[in-house]
C-alpha cells in the first residue's frame, strides 16, 4: 500500500457490549494500523454506525452512506478491523468492491489482511464475505429460535409499547399484548384523516403544538404519574410514526419483518391501528412532492402564486409583495393589499403592458377555475405497492440456493446443525415467495377510486398547502391585467400533470372546460389562450 494515504476508519457495531468487537477495540486497531511505519497514514475521518446490523448495505448505514455518496473525494481507503464490520452480505461486499473499484479507493481488513490490489486478494474478500453472511444468517435464526413461540401467540417482547399502543396483560400475567391505547387513539386517527385528505404533517404539527395536544413521549409520562416534558410535535415526528411498521402492526427484526410460515408479515397487535393497505396509502401519501420547476425560487405562505403564475403579456414569472397602506383624513388607517407584479417590467425589462394585480383577486380567479373545472372530477390513486424488490428478491435466490448446496455438500451434517439449517432454509424460502409476490403486484398496479373530487381535496387545504398542490402537480397560470372584461384580470390554467392523469382515465371535462391539453380560461379570448400555449412550448 502506498505511504501517506487518506484513511476512513469504518466502525459498526449491532450493539455496544462485545468487547472483543466494541467501538474502542475497532478504533483501537485502526488507529494502530494507520499509524504504522509502512503505511504513515492520514486517519481524516470515522464513519460510527452503532446499533446498525451487518445486513444494512454500506451506502445505506447513517454515517458510512454518507461519506461513500457526498464525501468520497476526502479519503483514499476505506479500513476496518475486521470484514464482517464492513458488511456481513456478499452482495453488499462485492457492491462496495465494485464502488472502490470505480472511484479509486482502496479497502482494508486489518485482521483478515487482505489487499484488494490484487486479484488473490479480492477473490479471498469475497470468500470471507460469503462466510460472513452464513454466520448472520445463523444469528437471525437462533435469536428467531428463541421468540418464535412468544411470536405465534402474539405476545409483547419486551420495552415500551409502540406509538399508538399499550400493553395489556391477559392470563392472569403471564403474557402481554399489545393492544390500542385508547386515549391517544383519537389523535392517530386525526393524524391518518388530515394526511389522506392531502394536509401537511407540517400543519398538523403546528396545530397539534397550538391545542396543547401531548407527544406520545409525554403522553406516556403522563400515564406514569411522572412530569411532562413539553415536547412540540415537529414533522419529522409525524413523517416517523407514518413510515413506522408498528401502523399495521408488523413485528420486525433489526430492520426486516419477520414473516410466518405462509411468508406474511407477523401482525402482533391484537388489533392495528391501520392496515397493510391504508398504511402504504398513508406512507404514499407524505412521499415529498416532486419540484415543478428545480430552479424556481422558495416563497413564503403570504401568496398563492408566486413562482407558480406568470404575466401573460411576456411570459415573465411574477413576484409578490405588499403595497404600503395609507390614512384617510379622518385618521383612519387604511391597510395595503398584497399585489401581484411582472418581473420582467418592474426590473426594467422590455415588457410593456405587464400584470399588476391584486393578489386575492387572482386568488379567488384561480380558487374558481380549480372548483369548476378539475374540482369537479373523481380523485383516482395508484394502488401502489412500495419501491422494486427486484434486486432483494435476487439477492435472497442466491442465498437460498448457496444454503440448499452447502447442505448437499454436507456442511450441515454435525450435531444440532440440521435444525439450524431447517429454520435458515423456511425462512429464506417465505421471504422468496413474498418478494416475488410483491414483486407480481407492483409490475401493475391498479387504479382506485378514493371517493373524493378533487374540489374536495382542494377545499380543506390552507394556502401553502394550495401551492403546493399546485406545485406538486405543475399548473401553470397566466395573467393579465385586464381580460376581455376590461376590469377583471384575465387568467389562464395549464392544468399539468392532472391532465395526464385524466386522460389516462378518459375522464371528460365537463362543460365549457372540455379542451384537448386541459387549458382553461377565464375572462380572456382565444388569442390570450394561444399566447399562454405559446409561452408553456418554450
Amino acid at each position: 500500500m502506498t505511504p501517506g494515504l487518506r484513511y476512513l476508519a469504518c466502525l459498526r457495531l449491532s450493539a455496544d457490549s462485545d468487547g472483543s468487537t466494541s467501538i474502542e477495540w475497532q478504533r483501537g486497531v485502526i488507529r494502530h494500523h494507520v499509524a504504522s511505519p509502512l503505511l504513515s497514514g492520514l486517519l481524516v475521518g470515522e464513519a460510527e454506525d452503532a446499533d446498525v446490523s451487518g445486513s444494512l448495505s454500506p451506502f445505506k448505514r447513517p454515517m458510512l452512506g454518507k461519506w461513500l455518496t457526498s464525501r468520497a473525494d476526502e479519503f483514499d481507503v476505506i479500513i476496518a478491523a475486521r470484514m464482517d464490520r464492513l458488511t456481513r452480505r456478499s452482495m453488499h461486499f462485492n457492491e462496495l468492491l465494485e464502488w472502490a473499484q470505480e472511484n479509486g479507493k482502496f479497502i482494508v481488513c486489518v485482521e483478515e489482511g487482505f489487499d484488494l490490489s490484487t486479484p488473490q486478494g479480492k477473490m479471498m474478500a469475497r470468500m470471507t464475505a460469503v462466510f460472513a453472511e452464513a454466520e448472520l444468517d445463523a444469528i437471525q435464526a437462533r435469536i428467531l429460535n428463541g421468540v418464535q413461540s412468544r411470536l405465534e401467540n402474539r405476545s409483547w417482547l419486551v420495552g415500551a409499547p409502540p406509538t399508538g399502543y399499550r400493553i395489556k396483560s391477559v392470563e392472569g400475567g403471564k403474557r402481554k399484548v399489545l393492544e390500542i391505547d385508547q386515549d391517544f387513539h383519537p389523535y392517530v386517527k386525526e393524524i391518518f384523516s388530515r394526511v389522506r385528505e392531502g394536509q401537511s404533517t407540517h400543519r398538523i404539527s403546528r396545530d397539534f403544538n397550538s391545542r396543547g395536544v401531548l407527544t406520545w413521549g409525554d403522553h406516556l409520562r403522563k400515564l406514569k404519574g411522572e412530569e411532562t416534558q413539553g415536547t412540540q410535535w415537529q414533522s419529522t415526528i409525524i413523517n416517523k410514526f407514518i413510515r413506522s411498521s408498528w401502523v399495521p402492526g408488523v413485528y420486525t427484526y433489526r430492520g426486516e419483518a419477520v414473516l410466518d410460515d405462509q411468508g406474511e408479515p407477523v401482525i402482533l397487535p391484537e388489533e392495528s391501528l391501520a392496515s397493510m393497505d391504508e398504511w402504504a396509502e398513508l406512507v404514499d401519501k407524505i412521499k415529498p412532492a416532486p419540484k415543478a420547476n428545480a430552479g424556481g425560487s422558495r416563497v413564503g405562505a403570504k401568496s398563492l402564486l408566486a413562482s407558480i403564475a406568470r404575466c401573460g403579456s411576456c411570459g415573465a414569472p411574477v413576484a409578490s409583495l405588499l403595497a404600503t397602506g395609507h390614512t384617510r383624513k379622518d385618521g383612519t388607517k387604511m391597510p395595503g393589499h398584497r399585489y401581484y407584479r411582472c418581473s420582467n417590467k418592474f426590473k426594467g425589462g422590455a415588457c410593456t403592458d405587464g400584470v399588476y394585480v391584486r393578489a386575492d383577486a387572482l386568488d379567488a380567479a384561480v380558487d374558481r377555475v380549480i372548483r369548476e373545472s378539475v374540482g369537479t372530477w373523481e380523485v383516482y390513486e395508484r394502488a401502489g405497492v412500495g419501491p422494486s424488490q427486484a434486486k432483494e428478491l435476487q439477492s435472497a435466490r442466491q442465498r437460498l440456493e448457496r444454503l440448499e448446496a452447502d447442505f448437499l455438500a454436507g456442511e450441515y451434517d454435525g450435531e444440532g446443525q440440521g435444525e439450524s439449517y431447517r429454520r435458515m432454509h423456511k425462512s429464506l424460502s417465505v421471504k422468496v415467495a413474498l418478494l416475488f409476490r410483491q414483486e407480481e403486484e407492483r409490475v401493475g398496479p391498479a387504479l382506485k377510486s378514493t371517493g373524493k373530487k378533487y374540489g374536495d381535496v382542494w377545499g380543506v387545504k390552507d394556502r401553502e398547502d394550495r401551492r403546493e398542490f399546485l406545485r406538486s402537480y405543475g399548473v401553470r397560470v397566466w395573467a393579465w391585467r385586464n381580460g376581455e372584461s376590461g376590469t377583471d384580470p384575465g387568467i389562464v390554467l395549464d392544468l399539468g400533470d392532472i391532465q395526464a392523469l385524466a386522460q389516462e382515465l378518459s375522464l371528460a371535462c365537463p362543460g365549457e372546460f372540455g379542451m384537448a391539453r386541459m387549458v382553461v380560461g377565464l375572462n380572456v379570448s382565444e388569442e390570450y389562450r394561444q399566447k399562454a400555449l405559446g409561452f408553456a412550448k418554450n
